[in-house]
């Protein structure tokens, strides 16, 4: 590998994705949390409501979990299908990453073992929801009007891994116990050690490559839905639901100018 990749990919780039990741990371948070970002209601009659912080909690993990609200409010099964096929996948395929950071008290053949078939199943299911669902942007003309760069960008960006990482799980099949883990642990630990990772293929470096500029990208597009749920007033805020039936038949007031 050219000294000048092997530094740009694995030494350079990590760390200037995680530098762009914490700081827009920071940058949205204060966004989500500053009360001059919240939407008023001073002109809506509020009541307490009757929710406790388990409610809020069952409802969270509903939403995350089962896209409950998605099964009942679309009846476009194309997006819902699509939808649960990707995230299901893609849970499953970050969870099997964290086993190159964190050891596993399980023999090598067994981790490998577990990668093609857990992680390569996984993939696919998370491939075959992604295409779907570009299938649905990109055929259906309403999704295509409200279609933006960005949609198109991430889609593309998020194929390409998972195509790159599917070539790599089912096809090239290299050792990331002793290549990919070693050199992630010392990027993450702040000792860079790019010896392990030297000689890797090309699908491996295009798959990290990508990856870390999704990283990069994450805290600034609309991907950062993820978590944005989590810091809906709704859910921070306090308590309070409007009393539509109240403001239904409330008098009609109008201003000393007649309007």
């Amino acid at each position: 590998m050219d000294v000048f990749v092997e530094v740009a990919v694995f030494l350079v780039l990590p760390y200037a994705a995680i530098a762009a990741f914490v700081g827009g990371a920071v940058y949205r948070l204060y966004g989500w949390l500053a009360p001059r970002g919240r939407t008023g209601l001073r002109s809506v009659a509020v009541v307490p409501n009757t929710f406790d912080s388990s409610d809020v909690v069952k409802d969270v993990s509903k939403r995350v979990f089962l896209f409950y609200t998605l099964s009942k409010t679309e009846k476009d099964r194309f997006l819902v299908v699509g939808t649960k096929m990707f995230h299901y996948g893609i849970v499953v395929v970050l969870i099997a990453h964290f086993g190159l950071i964190v050891p596993l008290p399980i023999t090598a053949q067994v981790h490998d073992t577990i990668g093609l078939y857990v992680g390569g199943a996984a993939g696919l299911v998370t491939l075959a929801g992604l295409l779907v669902l570009i299938g649905r942007r990109v055929a259906v003309s309403r999704m295509r009007q409200i279609s933006a760069f960005e949609d198109y960008f991430v889609a593309s960006l998020l194929l390409a891994i998972i195509v790159f990482g599917l070539l790599q799980t089912l096809v090239v099949k290299p050792d990331y116990l002793d290549t990919v883990s070693p050199w992630l642990v010392s990027i993450l630990t702040l000792q860079p050690n790019l010896a392990p990772i030297a000689n890797v293929g090309l699908f491996t470096i295009l798959h990290i490559t990508l990856a870390l500029v999704f990283i990069a990208y994450l805290p600034y597009g609309r991907m950062a839905h993820m978590v944005a749920y989590l810091f809906n007033p709704t859910v921070t805020g306090a308590s309070f639901t409007v009393a539509a039936e109240n403001l239904a038949s409330a008098p009609v007031t109008r201003s000393p100018g007649g309007r």
